[in-house]
């Protein structure tokens, strides 16, 4: 039986696992439009992130949602660490000025890297593509074949250095017609195998767009969790789910793989803390969901229980 467990809100986790140390080692995959290098003390990564935010700039139903709320918030809480998003943070239905303005949103958020979900490619590689130029923040994929142009401006990985920890973000995507597409699973693990061993990360991401949960044996986010053995943690998207905390499972290796995955349309955000050992070792996890839109101070189950009252009006906005 697979080993699956809850991570009950502000719960200390120890994780197993121990990283090499070694001096910073400049790649391709670490030069960007944006800053890779984030001025951090002490022994402790913190990872901001979204996931299917919709190209939604406004809340979506009364105060709650929207790229404006996840910014308030951000800034309420004078955030300083890495801003991460899972796909699906444009909507394909949208004009070409209205999605120049989210671009222009996370570019003054501060996003990092972001996943490349269903919604960006169903505009077209080209449109997509042309897109790029715009944005500050790096759109990773490791197991999309692209055509022309689209394949030299999307990376496989990109490395963020927090303080004198290395952190490695690597995306991957469902199948899509249209695309190339090659196991998600088995490129992500060796991405993760790469960026721990050769370019010795102390942290590996996976911004993955498979869904939390797939029927008839499709690779999702879970089968991604336990078939891997260098991902830490799995930044989720696709699908419109509600959790009330992020899930633990254990990976090929026995270790401990963390998997979050926050709402949809900017109704929530995730806030995780990885805590480091002298020996730059892993040693605790401290993950929260936040929801924007709500009173500041308010207790997280009071606002969650509001978003489990209006789930399928929520869905149906």
């Amino acid at each position: 039986m697979d080993k699956e467990r809850r991570l009950f809100i502000s719960r200390m986790s120890v994780i197993a696992g121990m990283a090499a140390f070694s001096k910073p080692i400049a790649s391709a995959a670490s030069i960007s439009k944006g800053i890779n290098t984030l001025y951090s003390t002490g022994r402790d990564v913190t990872i901001y992130h979204t996931n299917d935010l919709h190209g939604n700039l406004d809340p979506i139903i009364g105060n709650m949602g929207g790229f404006n709320q996840v910014k308030t918030l951000l800034k309420k809480k004078d955030a300083n660490g890495l801003l991460l998003d899972a796909g699906d943070f444009l909507n394909s239905k949208h004009t070409l000025a209205m999605q120049r303005q989210v671009i222009s949103a996370m570019n003054n958020m501060g996003y990092h890297a972001v996943a490349i979900g269903d919604h960006e490619l169903a505009i077209g590689q080209d449109h997509l593509a042309a897109l790029i130029p715009l944005m500050r923040f790096t759109l990773v994929n490791c197991n999309y074949d692209f055509d022309g142009i689209l394949g030299k401006l999307v990376t496989p990985y990109v490395i963020i250095n927090s303080g004198k920890y290395r952190i490695g973000v690597t995306g991957v995507g469902h199948q899509i017609n249209g695309i190339k597409y090659n196991d998600p699973i088995k490129s992500a693990d060796a991405i993760a195998s790469l960026l721990k061993e050769k370019e010795k990360c102390d942290l590996v991401v996976c911004l993955s767009h498979l869904g939390y949960s797939n029927p008839d044996g499709q690779p999702d986010n879970r089968s991604l969790a336990r078939e891997s053995e260098q991902i830490d943690m799995i930044i989720s998207g696709h699908g419109r789910s509600l959790f009330g905390d992020p899930v633990i499972i254990t990976n090929k290796l026995k270790q401990e793989v963390i998997i979050s995955h926050t709402a949809w349309d900017g109704l929530m955000m995730g806030k995780t803390i990885f805590s480091f050992g002298s020996s730059r070792q892993k040693s605790n996890i401290k993950a929260n969901y936040l929801i924007p839109g709500q009173p500041y101070g308010q207790k997280f189950a009071a606002s969650f229980s509001k978003l489990q009252s209006m789930e399928k009006q929520l869905i149906s906005a």
